[in-house]
């Protein structure tokens, strides 16, 4: 026997073995260990049994939990509700071993075991039996350290008796369960961004951009007429009086995002950041704005996030708290709306921006496949659109990645043929799927190397070539200085190429030496580093509008 147990002891560090059903009361015995680590390893081996026998080790574990005696008797209270996840997926008669048992050991008279019965009821799946059970012990235990497990799991698995009972109860305790309940109860209710309602409700819309590309974004806002007069008014945040609907506002596709401001409430000495978000978002014309552009019944759902980063799940959950109730409740992942919070400690202000998230991006659906180093959509929008354009254009993606470029183009406008190619036979293949899905015509990918493909009739250049991050590692500058050599020799005279790169600097003569000016230059963010995105014209000839 002893022997065994040093083998089996032995075994748990290999974390590729998968226990036999035949090993699992050997190892529910390694749960009474005074080494926990010992112990602990024996429960995670437990778990990695084939699903197929989930039934039996449920048995198995119910059985040794009820014989055992501390530590073990907690210790398997919780691997039990562990099975449920791990061994009981379309297996119900776990869930009810597991369920029968937890029951039992709520009403256990070791203090650890109870806990660990309330924590594991919390993991299954909610019933009326388990939200009785867990109603009861909330009423029968009298310490906190008992109580605090119980409110948690009703939080997770409880429904309308939970929710009365709790909110009668007039204790910071039970404040996050009462919150997550609610949250839970509001989602029975729809909810969508309105799209087509008219911007007239609110003073003033804004757009987040890449930083760098604020310039163009207001072009593109003011070419599409999504509003008049944008401005930059802060880096990477473009703002304009309403106008029109928020469809349109959402349709600008160099946009990350679009947001209405709210304007600043100060930290007053009655509270902190929570509390001046929670004064800002109760003002009338803030739930006025929310209401006109949120379509559905019921509170509407929020989530909170801070600008200057950082989770800060404190003051978020304080904020939920103040604001809960008939028009308000916070829901982190099922939310039709971000509020997004911005701290001026120097002013002593809270600035925030409301964020509709729960609507379909349309502009973007095309987007069925991506490869390594696929450009961001708005980052490929913004290449279009400060590209020279020609109704007759013939544009090349000589690095095509997944063809966002090459879809851009022809949302924009008229051309005469797109051409596309890569090295990389997954980048042709992802490329031809979007193309497809975009409904584009005229265009072909093939693959190639962009330092020797020369289709024919090229006008225009646009692409976002390898900056040495993810592909071309180390290798990148030369093969961009031997591309933009290249280049010069494929394009047509007055054509032009736009593409960003990484070291403008260290490209400039070799982009002299092969003819080509520079006509426009942004310093962009890539999402964590910095890339010159230039429009470069090849020799003279006749510009293009």
């Amino acid at each position: 026997m002893t022997t065994e147990r040093s083998t089996l002891t032995e075994r748990l560090g290999d974390r590729g073995w998968t226990p036999k059903v035949r090993d699992v009361p050997a190892l529910l015995d390694l749960l009474a260990s005074d080494d926990e680590e010992l112990a602990k390893d024996a429960g995670k081996a437990v778990l990695r049994v084939d699903p197929q026998h989930g039934p039996r080790v449920a048995e198995l574990v119910a059985k040794a939990a009820r014989e055992a005696v501390r530590p073990a008797r907690g210790r398997l209270t919780r691997l039990a509700g562990d099975l449920v996840r791990e061994l009981g997926r379309g297996k119900p008669e776990v869930a009810a071993t597991v369920e029968a048992f937890l029951l039992e050991a709520l009403r256990d008279a070791d203090p650890k075991t109870r806990r660990a019965a309330a924590r594991a009821l919390g993991k299954l799946e909610g019933s009326p039996a388990i939200e009785s059970a867990l109603l009861e012990a909330f009423d029968a235990f009298d310490a906190d350290e008992d109580k605090k497990p119980v409110i948690e799991a009703l939080g997770k698995v409880g429904g309308a008796a939970a929710r009365a009972r709790l909110a009668q109860v007039d204790d910071p305790s039970v404040v996050r369960a009462r919150l997550v309940l609610e949250r839970d109860a509001s989602r029975g209710a729809p909810q969508e961004i309105a799209t087509d309602a008219d911007l007239g409700r609110a003073k003033a819309v804004r757009w987040h951009v890449r930083r760098g590309l604020e310039g163009v974004l207001c072009e593109e806002v003011v070419a599409r007429g999504a509003g008049a007069k944008p401005r930059e008014i802060a880096p990477g945040v473009v703002e304009a009086p309403a106008a029109g609907s928020l469809a349109e506002a959402l349709a600008v596709r160099t946009a990350l995002d679009v947001a209405f401001p709210v304007a600043p409430e100060r930290i007053g000495g009655d509270g902190g950041v929570a509390e001046a978000v929670a004064r800002a978002l109760a003002r009338r014309e803030v739930g006025d704005l929310l209401r006109a552009f949120t379509k559905g019944e019921g509170p509407i759902r929020f989530r909170v996030s801070f600008r200057r980063g950082g989770h800060q799940r404190a003051t978020a959950w304080r904020i939920a708290e103040l604001v809960s109730g008939k028009t308000l409740v916070n829901d982190p992942t099922g939310s039709t709306w971000e509020v997004l919070v911005d701290e001026d400690a120097k002013s002593g202000h809270v600035s925030l921006e409301l964020v509709p998230r729960a609507y379909e991006d349309a502009r973007f659906a095309y987007r069925k496949r991506t490869v390594a180093a696929s450009s961001h959509p708005t980052i490929a929008a913004a290449l279009v659109r400060v590209s020279p354009r020609r109704d007759d254009d013939v544009m090349w993606d000589p690095f095509a990645g997944a063809g966002a470029e090459l879809v851009e183009r022809a949302v924009i406008g008229p051309y005469a043929r797109l051409v596309g190619t890569d090295v990389d036979e997954r980048a042709v293949n992802a490329a031809r799927a979007n193309l497809d899905a975009a409904g584009v015509r005229g265009a072909s990918v093939t693959r190639g190397d962009a330092l020797v493909t020369a289709p024919a009739g090229i006008t225009s250049i646009v692409t976002n070539p390898p900056m040495g991050r993810r592909v071309q590692r180390g290798a990148h500058v030369t093969v961009l200085e031997r591309f933009v050599h290249h280049a010069s020799t494929v394009l047509a005279p007055g054509g032009s190429l736009t593409w960003i790169v990484p070291e403008p600097r260290a490209l400039e003569g070799a982009t002299k030496h092969a003819g080509f000016t520079v006509e426009r230059g942004l310093t962009v963010d890539m999402g964590g580093f910095a890339g010159e995105l230039l429009v470069l014209r090849r020799g003279r000839g006749e510009r293009s509008r």
